[in-house]
């Protein structure tokens, strides 16, 4: 993480015994390396020093909308879909204070024309976010915008931003401040997963979390997708631990590759679904597909 992004009080001065020597990541915390410019092997984010005080602390919405993490992890936005026809995001840094405006540009694109290479072909259909008087928020106003209608930004968060960032929305309900989601009801629901006894029904639960998860992206409610991708990996992980009595070596190898493959997947479902970022959670989607796949091929051969 390059020091121009983050404000000069970003390292705090902690008691020594609470301060974590070497780096971290702010996602992961017990991936740590002992020196500077490393990375998250999980979630690919930038290492941060052990001395800071930890953010992330929270990513409920302010205002009703969808909460979103930037790659930088230092910039946060939340975007919100109050009344028919008007977009407005906000905002934050990293610890969910307000950020101004002022150094940032914005754009909402609807619709994008690209070959199969990922080319643009033609001008995207896009309107531009102008800044709100609040000096922390973009707002748009433009009949396109409806509900269950995908939609994403790219903003630049500074003038001098190479890349532009890419949040991507879908909204099913209008953004009141007792509708935090911003998005239809969902059962997030932390409650220990219940792991079945056999390998039949260990797949059986997998399948339909991935399943979840797929229907979440489709829809772009990505920031729902975490939970079942990561219970879906815990469900592999234990399918590992008892994959029966009746697998040869070679299928056991692919089925320890396969559950590789899932949980490297669920991981970075985890961070893009964070990051907002539709196009990387579809790529890390397939892979994880592809791996429940392969142990499918492997217990329909029994």
């Amino acid at each position: 993480m390059s020091s121009d992004i983050l404000p000069d009080n970003y390292l705090q001065d902690a008691p020594a015994d609470s301060v974590i020597q070497g780096y971290l990541c702010p996602m992961h915390p017990a991936v740590t390396a002992e020196v500077d410019e490393q990375t998250c092997y999980i979630c690919g984010m930038v290492l941060v020093d052990g001395r800071i005080k930890m953010p992330h602390g929270s990513h409920d919405s302010h205002y009703g909308g969808i909460f979103f993490m930037a790659r930088d992890t230092w910039h946060h936005i939340e975007g919100t879909m109050p009344a028919p026809g008007v977009f407005r995001f906000y905002l934050y840094d990293n610890y969910s204070k307000p950020l101004t405006t002022m150094h940032a540009s914005a754009r909402l694109v609807y619709q994008e024309f690209r070959d199969e290479n990922g080319d643009e072909t033609r001008p995207p259909v896009e309107s531009l976010l102008i800044d709100a008087d609040d000096g922390v928020s973009f707002i748009v106003s433009d009949r396109r915008l409806q509900l269950e209608r995908d939609f994403h930004i790219r903003i630049r968060f500074k003038q001098d931003q190479k890349e532009e960032d890419r949040f991507d929305f879908a909204f099913y309900a209008y953004s009141q401040t007792d509708n935090p989601s911003g998005a239809l009801p969902t059962n997030t629901s932390t409650a220990t997963l219940i792991i079945p006894d056999s390998p039949e029904a260990l797949l059986s639960a997998m399948l339909e979390r991935v399943e979840k998860v797929e229907m979440l992206i489709k829809r772009s409610r990505l920031n729902e997708i975490y939970l079942p991708a990561l219970e879906a990996k815990d469900l592999a992980l234990a399918l590992a631990e008892n994959p029966g009595d009746t697998l040869d070596e070679e299928q056991m190898n692919t089925l320890n590759h396969a559950v590789k493959d899932i949980t490297k997947a669920a991981w970075r479902l985890d961070a893009f679904g964070d990051f907002g970022d539709k196009p990387a959670a579809e790529s890390s989607f397939k892979v994880m597909a592809d791996g429940v796949a392969r142990m499918r091929k492997i217990y329909l051969r029994r």
